[in-house]
């Protein structure tokens, strides 16, 4: 079967309503995902006749092809130089973009009783995958009830794939309970963060979440922070069970001291009155730090109050670190602030804000797959179009590299190498 793409007016794109449900129904069968023949074999799939973008930062392949058996990726390239197998599927998607699903890294509320509304959301859209990171709902110590949530939204084929950290960990008063009250593990002491850690992962957190904020960006100060050692302690802790740390971090002297402790990660950038210094930038680059810049809240912020330059001073500071050679990953801070209007599904808006800060279209698009992906500390399964992977993949109308707003002009999304 070839799938057309030539009905502009159709709900999904250029492909018509009429094959579009033969390629579901297909799925339903289970001759595309991996359910397997009438005779057992697993189904095959090639995308071919649309420019490749693999999310490496490799150039663009103009006649790509992909073959994806089951739920993984087992060839990607020049159509030339991938082998088709005769079984396979064919989906032609004329002209378009093959790209790796996208991957929103910073998001919260994916465990609310809405949640499997918003991950249908944001797969629809060609987020297949999103990192919730921190719910501040009550929390029993020896709960699992988050992981479990995440689990059963997981095995929904048409949610976006949920990495989730469950609890913010951080002393008590502070933040996220110093301004948005609720809930976060306390803890009093190097002993109790590594305890704190050891049970979070054990529940089944993916990433561990913290925080370094001091209060200056809320227009207050003296909230109380981990100390050198509880900081450090819950590094070496999460280190040395394999996960990562994510600290929330919005201002340059916390920003120091959330990297003395060792973070992986922050995130949201650097804003307002605090210089930003190069020599923190030079080290953020030089330790492999990532850095989330979740520009849409901070555009949000100034926009709700007029008198803070949030939203200007994150594209400045981004635009510093990207030219620095820093390594960015896409998260909008989705749910994370009441009265901002956060893009659900593809994050354009985060992504145009990416473009002012001077990242060229493949940088976002990089940031937004590979590099998010090991935000999510899933790399070796998800980021990429590269055999092996699994098959999350999304087609769009046109090309992004000429129009980053093209991303939104979705024709297919498979999660898993399933039809979205």
């Amino acid at each position: 079967m070839i799938v057309k793409t030539n009905d502009a007016n159709s709900c999904v794109g250029k492909i018509s309503r009429r094959e579009f449900l033969k390629l579901t129904s297909l799925t339903t069968a289970g001759l595309l995902v991996g359910h397997g023949s009438s005779q057992g074999a697993e189904s095959t799939l090639a995308l071919i006749n649309g420019t490749l973008i693999d999310g490496t930062g490799a150039k663009a392949v103009p006649e790509g092809a992909i073959v994806i058996i089951g739920n993984r990726i087992i060839a990607s390239g020049s159509r030339t130089q991938v082998q088709i197998p005769t079984n396979a599927q064919m989906i032609d998607v004329q002209g378009g973009t093959i790209l790796p699903g996208f991957i929103n890294a910073h998001v919260h509320g994916a465990y609310y009783y809405y949640a499997e509304t918003l991950l249908k959301a944001w797969a629809r859209g060609g987020v297949t995958t999103v990192r919730d990171l921190g719910d501040i709902q009550p929390y029993s110590p020896y709960s699992k009830q988050l992981f479990k949530t995440r689990d059963r939204l997981n095995a929904i084929p048409k949610c976006a794939r949920l990495v989730a950290a469950g609890k913010f960990v951080n002393v008590k008063g502070g933040y996220p309970i110093a301004y948005w009250g609720g809930n976060a593990i306390t803890i009093t002491s190097p002993k109790e963060a590594r305890k704190a850690v050891n049970m979070l992962i054990d529940d089944g957190a993916d990433v561990i979440k913290s925080a370094m904020e001091s209060g200056l960006t809320f227009g207050q100060s003296g909230w109380p922070l981990l100390s050198p050692r509880e900081a450090s302690a819950l590094v070496e802790a999460a280190h040395d069970r394999d996960k990562l740390v994510t600290m929330h971090v919005t201002n340059a002297l916390d920003l120091e001291r959330a990297l003395d402790a060792g973070v992986d990660e922050i995130a949201h950038m650097v804003v307002g009155n605090q210089f930003l210094s190069e020599k923190l930038i030079t080290r953020m680059v030089s330790e492999g730090n990532r850095w989330i810049p979740t520009l849409e809240l901070w555009q949000g912020a100034s926009r709700n109050y007029s008198h803070l330059n949030y939203g200007k001073s994150a594209i400045n500071n981004l635009s510093r670190f990207v030219k620095a050679g820093g390594e960015v990953a896409l998260g909008t801070d989705y749910a994370g602030a009441p009265n901002i209007d956060f893009d659900l599904g593809m994050p354009i808006n985060e992504i145009k804000y990416m473009s002012e800060a001077g990242m060229t279209p493949m940088q976002i698009i990089v940031a937004a797959t590979r590099n998010s992906a090991r935000s999510c500390d899933r790399e070796s399964d998800l980021g990429t179009l590269e055999p092996g992977k699994l098959a999350d993949v999304l087609v769009v109308n046109g090309n992004p590299l000429d129009d980053i707003n093209t991303l939104t002009n979705i024709s297919i999304v498979l999660r898993g190498g399933k039809v979205v």
